[in-house]
């Protein structure tokens, strides 16, 4: 019996932590698509400073 209800708990908290892993997979490409605006922003100031 208390084999079961280990074996429960594991499956619980393996599953409890794939919205962690997406809320940071989220963060993760917010910042790196923040951070390629960013380079663009500045390769648009570059390019106008030409003109």
């Amino acid at each position: 019996m208390a084999q079961s209800n280990t074996a429960q708990l594991q499956r619980s908290t393996g599953l409890s932590f794939k919205p962690l892993y997406a809320i940071r997979d989220f963060f993760a490409l917010l910042s790196a698509a923040w951070a390629e605006a960013k380079m663009m922003e500045q390769k648009s100031y570059k390019n106008t400073a030409n003109w």
